[in-house]
């Protein structure tokens, strides 16, 4: 996956849906972060999936406390690193362009399914488009930022492609699965969509319609098992193009699978692969250098933390 592609995720997901927490949200200072700070409230409100999702069903004060304690302490760690980065891009003046941020937006507007899709989107997560701009001129300045940080340093070589290809598509147990998918987090949905595919309904539109992910209706992408969660690697052992899968759930989420295709990585001569595992390379490279880069970016900061 390119940061491009990345980035629109973000874009889609990053957002917090309105809604309250068990109990009253007391506002103070959750960390400083050089000469910024970050509130509890701020925190409690990029939390508020998680609370819905952990804190359901929970009766015991104590669990909760636990519970809400631990969610915060890791979203309060993803709000430091959003903030640092944010620092470092304003530090260096990046800036983008209307025509980048108008182009980028076309991206994210295809990949939700159109227009009307796009305004309904919108609407759910409560923004204007001219919001919504502004979250995609931010994630851009930090695209450019990292790609100035991170991507010079990596180079893949023609020996490291050779040695990747030697190592994984010249077995016969690593085919690959070509897959699509409905996923969400919520059990009723998934009921929803499965049945309407046992009535006939077409999968693309049925994921549009239940899926929280934009796109994987049509392509969620190509896995080996080993890349899969042990529930799908299960489920998907053995299983032939075009066939549908039950519903499922895997680290936390709801899936119903459709295998677009069954490829044998043995088949697949080097020369047409070449470029597949160029991008796989580059991309674990580039998580490897933007963490190393990011735990650098922490170890010359000022960081407080108050909870």
């Amino acid at each position: 996956m390119g940061w491009r592609r990345v980035f629109v995720l973000i874009l889609l997901f990053v957002f917090p849906v309105a809604g309250v927490t068990k109990g009253k949200i007391l506002d103070r200072i959750a960390a400083v972060v050089n000469d910024e700070v970050i509130t509890l409230s701020e925190v409690d409100e990029a939390a508020l999936p998680l609370y819905r999702k952990y804190l359901r069903g929970v009766t015991d004060p104590l669990e909760e406390e636990k519970l809400v304690h631990r969610i915060r302490r890791e979203v309060l760690n993803q709000l430091i690193e959003e903030k640092l980065i944010e620092q470092e891009v304003k530090k260096y003046k990046i800036t983008v362009s209307d025509e980048e941020v108008e182009a980028f937006l076309k991206e994210v507007v295809s990949r939700v399914g159109g227009e009307e899709a796009f305004r309904r989107f919108l609407a759910e997560q409560g923004l204007t488009p001219e919001e919504y701009r502004q979250r995609i001129r931010d994630q851009l300045r930090k695209i450019k930022l990292i790609r100035g940080s991170v991507q010079a340093r990596i180079v893949i070589t023609d020996e490291d492609i050779e040695r990747y290809y030697r190592e994984h598509y010249l077995s016969a147990k690593n085919r690959v699965y070509h897959l699509a998918a409905i996923v969400t987090t919520e059990e009723s949905r998934i009921r929803k969509a499965w049945k309407a595919l046992q009535k006939g309904a077409d999968f693309a539109e049925v994921a549009r319609r239940y899926s929280e992910i934009p796109g994987s209706g049509s392509d969620l992408g190509r896995f080996k098992l080993e890349e899969l969660a042990p529930e799908a690697r299960k489920a998907l052992a053995g299983a032939k193009a075009g066939q549908v899968l039950p519903p499922l759930k895997a680290s936390g989420r709801w899936y119903i699978f459709k295998v677009l295709s069954v490829e044998s990585p043995a088949t697949r001569p080097l020369a047409e692969v070449r470029e597949e595992i160029r991008q796989k390379l580059y991309q674990k490279a580039l998580d490897e250098y933007f963490q190393k880069w990011l735990k650098e970016l922490k170890e010359r900061a000022f960081i407080k933390v108050f909870i």
